[in-house]
């Protein structure tokens, strides 16, 4: 039976991780206004890199949680809601960083006459960051983007530098003659977060690799289901990876030099099924590549699992929302479906046009052998976007009692997830994937 109390305490605790993103950076500087630095009188700009290094410091915690998320432990992963979740925090809180790393730049003030041994690193971690988050957002705007591009696998190499970078700022910090050194509270905070986004970075380059769960399989299968999506099915070679029927893993392709970077893909398998099936979509140039040249015989890395979007913690009264290749988890969630669904779902299923469409006849299928589960397919080229409307108008009961669950394009989560709230569903109903990968 659905448990009401179940659900509400998994919604208060996925939220928690955000929570203390925001918190804890402000209680630091909390902190360095109720212990503030010794001023002895003699630094006439004290106010000025008073300043300076609370916004310095600031942004070196910040940076040290974000290294700490990049690890994927999977005790983080609750606090959020999900490992996706857990990335669009590292990946929001990145760009507090930058802006932090500017605002310290220009207000800690710099003695030209005087060349302490710290400014040599500090111009190296200032510099290195800038880049690297420019090369983080760059794809994002639509200006930049013409004129910066980076592929999937040197984004991630050029992301093993973080950690140096870190490592350099830090170094920084001893190396001036800085003011948080003669304040106890914000100096012991700083210097253990500093030891944390240091131990995340040398874990996630050196140890990461033994310690989290990973299982070989084969590529037995590439199939190209139109121009644009394939199935890969993976036989394991000895052990099978343990997961939930929706939830995503990190595979890697050994024998090739591009798709032996891990990349996250939604399990569209059931977990009862022996071999993993993956439907991926060409949409960026790693997923272009393997389209291309994936063939039987690779072998993988699988590791995992991740995500924690499933249906069976959701109400009784269901919306499933799914916009192209976002059909995935659906998929792994059909096809594991008990023989009494106990949930009454109403499947949208949004396409461009007829023949885009991925396993029709199997989600049918399902549809006749479920009385309370029912397909929606709607053709966005025929019929236009499918909107809020056209889902009031269909779907069973009350709009304001459903739980909704989607996966698609962001710009279609984005519109969803504010409306149904406008029709009076709550934000804790409302669950979708924030992953999008290039």
């Amino acid at each position: 039976m659905f448990n009401i109390h179940k659900v509400s305490k998994f919604q208060n605790r996925r939220n928690l991780g955000n929570v203390l993103i925001a918190a804890i950076p402000l209680i630091y500087v909390v902190l360095w206004i109720m212990f503030p630095p010794i001023d002895n009188g003699t630094r006439s700009d004290y106010s000025s890199q008073y300043l300076g290094e609370i916004i310095g410091s600031t942004m070196m915690l910040m940076m040290a949680l974000t290294l700490l998320l990049s690890t994927r432990f999977r005790f983080l992963e609750p606090l959020f809601g999900g490992l996706d979740k857990m990335y669009l925090a590292h990946r929001n809180a990145g760009v507090i960083v930058f802006l932090l790393l500017i605002l310290h730049y220009i207000i800690t003030p710099i003695d030209p006459s005087y060349v302490p041994p710290g400014r040599a690193p500090g111009y190296i971690a200032f510099f290195g960051f800038v880049i690297l988050i420019i090369l983080t957002i760059a794809p994002r705007l639509p200006v930049i983007r013409k004129f910066v591009r980076i592929s999937y696998r040197r984004w991630r190499v050029s992301h093993k530098f973080i950690g140096i970078f870190f490592i350099m700022g830090t170094a920084h910090m001893f190396l001036v003659d800085s003011l948080v050194r003669t304040t106890l509270v914000p100096f012991i905070v700083l210097m253990s977060a500093n030891v944390v986004g240091i131990a995340s970075y040398l874990y996630t380059e050196f140890l990461a690799t033994f310690t989290r769960r990973t299982a070989t399989y084969q590529v037995k299968e590439v199939n190209h289901l139109n121009k644009k999506t394939v199935e890969v099915v993976l036989k394991p070679e000895k052990k099978q990876l343990n997961f939930k029927a929706g939830q995503f893993i990190f595979v890697r392709f050994k024998g090739d030099r591009v798709l032996s970077e891990p990349h996250p893909f939604t399990v569209s398998s059931s977990p009862s099924e022996e071999n993993l099936r993956l439907t991926i979509v060409s949409a960026g140039d790693f997923t272009q590549y393997l389209y291309k040249n994936l063939r039987t015989g690779f072998r993988a890395v699988v590791e995992g699992s991740y995500g924690m979007m499933d249906y069976r913690k959701g109400g009784r009264e269901q919306i499933w929302i799914a916009g192209g290749v976002g059909v995935t988890p659906f998929l792994s969630w059909i096809r594991d479906m008990p023989q009494e669904l106990n949930y009454r779902i109403d499947f949208y299923y949004n396409v461009r046009t007829h023949g885009d469409e991925l396993f029709l006849t199997e989600i049918l299928e399902a549809e006749q052998q479920h009385d309370l589960f029912n397909v929606h397919i709607n053709y966005s080229k025929d019929n236009g976007r499918l909107t809020i409307e056209d889902i009031v108008k269909t779907t069973s009961g009350r709009i304001a009692d459903k739980h909704i669950y989607m996966c698609g394009p962001t710009p279609m989560l984005t519109t969803f997830n504010q409306e149904f709230q406008r029709y009076g569903i709550p934000a804790s109903s409302i669950h979708y994937e924030e992953f999008s990968f290039r």
